[in-house]
């Protein structure tokens, strides 16, 4: 008996520690880009199994209804420039299934009713964190925030230039 409950404490430890390892392996994987254009802000994360557009109001961080108007990505990858399709995984969150390696560039065009068209550009070229210079007026992280959540990098905000349309 004593020997039967040692076996399946052994048996959890071992799951705990795979559970884990696995958790740690898709956090190193994931990285973030965060810029902003017209009423949007906008988050781009990349996992092993392709990213996630993250759009909410630059107003509020509210996330946004993307179920009416239209949000396209294109990517530029070894200099030819195609359609990403995208899924809603829910409001505010599109999915694309292209996995983002090499040198690519994306082209996030977003045309919504109640705001005038935006276009965002995030390339392999820019270093993962906060692409705004002046996107210092909310957290992240706070537990309201849906992306907080997700398999995202912590790293801290750069102070690069973004590349933005007004």
């Amino acid at each position: 008996m004593q020997e039967r409950i040692m076996t399946r404490i052994g048996r959890a430890w071992v799951l705990a520690a795979v559970c884990a390892a696995a958790l740690v392996c898709n956090v190193a994987v994931a990285k973030q880009w965060d810029s902003h254009a017209g009423a949007y802000h906008v988050h781009l994360m990349s996992m092993d199994t392709g990213f996630d557009v993250h759009i909410h109001s630059a107003k509020d961080h509210s996330a946004v209804d993307t179920t009416t108007g239209k949000v396209t990505v294109q990517m530029l990858d070894a200099g030819k420039l195609r359609a990403v399709p995208l899924s809603v995984r829910q409001k505010g969150i599109l999915a694309g299934t292209q996995q983002l390696s090499g040198d690519w560039t994306l082209l996030l065009s977003i045309n919504l009713p109640g705001n005038k068209p935006a276009q965002l550009r995030f390339s392999s070229k820019m270093k993962p964190g906060n692409q705004d210079e002046d996107h210092d007026d909310h957290e992240h992280g706070k537990d309201d925030h849906d992306h907080a959540k997700g398999p995202a990098s912590t790293t801290p905000a750069s102070k690069t230039p973004a590349s933005k349309t007004k």
